[in-house]
């Protein structure tokens, strides 16, 4: 059922006391969000959500009517969202934050105000209105950080995923009003199943998870979701029962002489310096295995280089610098994530 708001003549779709509220968007995305509304009306048993694409070749996962639902009511109940609620969405609904963002206002009973994904959702959005609750990935918040700062006091709470964050961008949350939060999660968890602040490197599990190591990798077990010791290439260092830091990806790891560099530590040290899109990775050496290499979209000079090959050797030691400098596309999925295995592999 759609109706005109003779205020603000925009449309919006009202289904008991949840409803949305378009604020600029596509006839394409307001389409799928009502497929997303109408399939959650007829108790759909499954779905199917594809992966990033972030660690290889986006793939089809299929998640249970009542997972999605528990996954909804936990986060509900961990950013405190009752029917007095109103959060704004600027993902697309056809990724797995998209839908849940849409799932769990339903869930919830709420009031969800839709934004188009984009850059920078502020643009679009009332300056007069408060919200309860909003998710972003790192790009967006980087750029109101940037362009519109103030925007973001509308505000009570922020949770990021997607991405790594670098040191400098979560040192500029961390003076934020808002309290934000990390993500830590995957399309096989129905988004996030551990939360950090900023500020704190350490994440901890939801309610129902439970977390073991097994070797350097972070192994995962939900009541609430059904899940059973699923295996991740997340590489992490246990701060006791069901707390972690999270290191890097197992399959990212750099091995150069037997020595393991996670490239994501470095990439957020030398962020601040770099200017241009970048990525560390390793590339095939017949002395080491691998090599630890900065690459980028565009040269920068041989004093760049070195002052980052200085800040890394501080930080991480000698055998983490990095010893060349190669030139190439840092691509991207549609929702801002790396295709790092892409890139590396081109490279080989």
């Amino acid at each position: 059922m759609y109706f005109e708001n003779s205020i603000t003549n925009k449309y919006c779709f009202k289904l008991m006391a949840f409803n949305i509220h378009y604020l600029h968007c596509s006839s394409e995305t307001q389409a799928e969000i009502s497929s997303v509304i109408e399939q959650w009306q007829g108790s759909q048993a499954t779905y199917e959500v594809k992966t990033s694409g972030s660690t290889g070749t986006p793939k089809l996962i299929t998640l249970l009517h009542e997972q999605l639902e528990a996954s909804a009511r936990r986060s509900n109940a961990f950013f405190n969202l009752d029917e007095h609620a109103r959060v704004l969405m600027c993902l697309s609904p056809h990724t797995i934050g998209g839908k849940m963002m849409l799932i769990r206002a339903i869930v919830g009973n709420y009031a969800i105000d839709v934004a188009e994904a984009s850059g920078n959702p502020e643009n679009h959005i009332p300056s007069q209105v408060n919200y309860s609750f909003v998710s972003l990935v790192p790009y967006q918040i980087k750029r109101m950080l940037d362009e519109n700062p103030e925007k973001l006091d509308q505000f009570d709470q922020i949770l990021l995923g997607g991405m790594g964050l670098s040191g400098e961008l979560e040192q500029k949350l961390s003076a934020l009003k808002p309290t934000v939060y990390i993500g830590f999660g995957m399309t096989e968890t129905v988004s996030h199943i551990a939360m950090r602040k900023i500020g704190s490197p350490v994440y901890k599990a939801l309610n129902g998870v439970t977390l073991q190591p097994e070797g350097d990798c972070l192994v995962i077990s939900d009541s609430q979701l059904g899940i059973r010791e699923m295996k991740t290439n997340d590489q992490i260092r246990f701060h006791g029962p069901n707390r972690f830091e999270w290191l890097g990806r197992a399959d990212f790891v750099i091995n150069s002489a037997g020595i393991k560099i996670h490239p994501e530590a470095l990439e957020q040290v030398i962020d601040p310096y770099l200017s241009v899109p970048f990525i560390i990775g390793g590339v095939p050496d017949p002395s080491f295995g691998e090599r630890c290499t900065l690459i980028t979209e565009q040269v920068i000079s041989e004093a760049d280089f070195a002052r980052i090959q200085t800040v890394v050797g501080e930080k991480f030691g000698k055998f983490s610098i990095p010893r060349q400098q190669i030139i190439h596309p840092i691509l991207k999925t549609a929702n801002g994530k790396i295709r790092r295995k892409e890139i590396l592999n081109a490279l080989k």
